[in-house]
């Protein structure tokens, strides 16, 4: 399943995305402020080279100081005020794109994993079908009649993967979305032919002369863990859909194997499409706002870094620290029902993934003070079971 964990990665990869994407933006306002006084060489009288430098000077620092958040130089001439503006608009105009592009990126890029996880189910039917075919496909002289157990169609007509194919909702989703598994019919049937046949398991169930519904699952996720997600083929079709199927793979094995184990679970009313999450509503809302109230907060929470990393200065934390600790702070302020000690463990333990080796110890001190001092002055109000004293 997919959890609050993943979640946080997945918003840090896009908060770390869209901090790269400022510094690109303040670059290149930089660059407009630059380019908008080198010297016209079409114009009969060219400007003073002295006055061009100072403009530029000048409209530098009133950038400099608005990106800042403060007011800039007392004087300045009319012409570095009004470049100064343009190049500001410009990096707000282009800042804003870039954070509404990668928030709806990030969303897409998970909810695209409950469409993997479906196609993943429609795969083992493939499969299936493959070794249905290949019993049609054999001679029917009656010299070359085999035993009956060497043609088997048990895994065919497999309850679990019958159960995959009844299912309407699935295959009203597939006729949707036109999902199918056809172009890579000829590599289907290579895996099937010289892996998932030749497999002992597969063999003894195939030529089994009675299964339980127990043993009817647990060849299709022997099929699905040790064969299917283990394939070449089937990593690199996934890979083209999503660009971190490495990541999430875990994802869609689980939830791949939750359905399958969903056949013998009561009630027993056929398999079960699983959500990403128990209550995807709620996750897609604390996955939204973390992002949101992270950038939108950037220099309010660079500030509480600054305040309590003592002889740090921010700009010498490394980048993903900086963006780890900020969402530590979104999180701890505006979640009120997420324990803050649950909020800093789960920052600690991603930051020993994709950080620094030192960033584990630094990044619990220092949320352990900021959370202090945040509680101190009533920054931090936790509400529900158990959170009454803010701890």
């Amino acid at each position: 399943m997919l959890n609050r964990r993943l979640l946080r990665i997945k918003a840090m990869q896009h908060i770390y995305a869209y901090q790269k994407c400022q510094q690109a933006n303040r670059t290149l306002a930089y660059d407009y402020v630059r380019e908008s006084f080198e010297p016209d060489l079409n114009v009969i009288e060219l400007p003073d080279p002295e006055q061009l430098a100072q403009d530029r000077r000048m409209a530098e620092e009133i950038l400099t100081a608005r990106l800042e958040g403060n007011l800039g130089p007392a004087k300045y001439s009319e012409t570095a005020q009004k470049v100064a503006k343009e190049s500001l608009e410009r990096f707000d105009a282009q800042t804003q794109k870039d954070r509404a592009f990668l928030k709806n990126q990030m969303l897409a890029r998970v909810e695209s994993m409950s469409d993997h996880y479906k196609q993943a189910l429609l795969l083992l039917v493939a499969v299936a079908d493959e070794s249905h075919r290949e019993i049609q496909k054999r001679p029917r002289s009656s010299e070359s009649v085999l035993p009956e157990e060497a043609v088997s169609t048990r895994f065919y007509l497999n309850p679990v993967v019958q159960a995959i194919r009844d299912n309407q909702t699935l295959q009203q989703e597939a006729t949707n979305h036109n999902w199918s598994w056809e172009e890579q019919q000829k590599a289907i049937r290579q895996l099937y032919r010289n892996t998932i046949k030749e497999d002992e398991a597969f063999y003894t169930y195939q030529h089994a002369a009675d299964t339980t519904l127990e043993e009817d699952v647990a060849i299709v996720r022997q099929v699905f863990n040790e064969h299917l997600l283990k394939s070449e083929v089937v990593n690199n079709f996934f890979e083209d859909l999503d660009i971190s199927w490495e990541e999430n793979q875990k994802v869609i094995k689980s939830l791949v194997n939750r359905s399958l184990k969903s056949i013998i679970d009561p009630p027993n009313e056929g398999i079960e499409i699983a959500s990403l999450t128990p209550n995807w509503e709620d996750d897609k809302a604390f996955f939204d706002e973390l992002y949101s109230l992270t950038v939108r907060n950037d220099h309010e929470y660079e500030q509480i870094i600054a305040e309590k990393s003592k002889n740090w200065a921010v700009d010498r934390i490394a980048s993903m620290d900086q963006t780890i600790l900020k969402m530590a702070i979104a999180e701890m302020i505006n979640f009120s029902s997420i324990p803050v000690k649950v909020t800093i463990n789960e920052y600690v333990d991603i930051s020993k993934q994709y950080s620094t080796q030192k960033s584990k110890q630094f990044i619990n001190g220092l949320l352990d003070v900021i959370a202090q001092s945040l509680q101190e002055r009533n920054i931090i109000r936790k509400s529900g079971r158990g959170l009454i004293d803010n701890r």
